[in-house]
């Protein structure tokens, strides 16, 4: 039994591939109609049943869209979205979850030039908002959502509002609170002042080697937070 069910996902998988390719070599745009299951199910080769558990899975995954007199459409697939869903349902593995977290470690590092080659002068006040709110904050949760918001806004002066929603994401899933206020802060060897001034009037090198020294203690702390984190999903 168990067999026979990993050969009907390993045929549904195939089928899925098979009908993109076959969207992508006859030409579909975003919004045009896919041909009705039955044509599928001749043109394929398969039974209506596999065709239908394909184009359900395309649909779950943002390709395909139903609309009324026009049935199954092709659409740009979103996949931030469907990365929102699946990072809300609690269900990422411990090792997914540790990837995600170096991931997050790695991106925020290789920022630099796009952030040297697109800053405007209204980033780098919106930035400035946020630095002396938090300077002036003696609240732990908002001061994490501060923290929060000022790397969400890097993404977004690196113009990628799909990263930034990302980084959102990925900060909140890391949301701990070690510290009860303002005095008791966790140490930082860079500051987002100092990562600001940096910005303001350093390179891409220097921004580089200050973000990695800005986020020494998430990496040296990763076996911590991260338990911290599955301590925290398991109540």
């Amino acid at each position: 039994m168990e067999n026979r069910n990993k050969k009907e996902i390993s045929l549904v998988e195939n089928i899925q591939q098979q009908i993109l390719d076959y969207v992508t070599k006859d030409g579909y745009r975003a919004n045009m109609a896919l041909p009705k299951e039955n044509e599928l199910s001749e043109l394929l080769g398969v039974s209506r049943v596999v065709v239908r558990e394909a184009l359900s899975s395309l649909r779950a995954l943002g390709f395909l869209e139903t609309k009324k007199k026009k049935g199954s459409v092709m659409v740009s697939p979103e996949p931030f979205d469907l990365f929102k869903m699946i990072i809300r349902s609690g269900t990422l593995s411990e090792n997914t979850v540790s990837d995600l977290y170096e991931l997050r470690l790695m991106l925020e590092v290789g920022l630099a030039d796009f952030l040297f080659d697109r800053k405007t002068d209204e980033d780098m006040l919106q930035l400035m908002r946020i630095i002396e709110e938090e300077e002036s904050c003696e609240d732990a949760y908002k001061l994490t959502e501060l923290d929060i918001e000022f790397h969400s806004k890097l993404y977004n002066i690196a113009n990628s509002s799909a990263l930034s929603s990302f980084q959102s994401l990925l900060g909140k899933i890391f949301t701990i609170y070690p510290y009860k206020g303002k005095k008791e802060r966790l140490p930082e060897i860079i500051t987002h002042r100092s990562l600001y001034h940096i910005l303001e009037t350093g390179n891409p090198d220097s921004f580089r080697s200050a973000m990695r020294l800005h986020l020494t203690y998430q990496f040296e702390n990763k076996e911590k937070y991260l338990n911290e984190y599955y301590n925290k999903m398991l109540r």
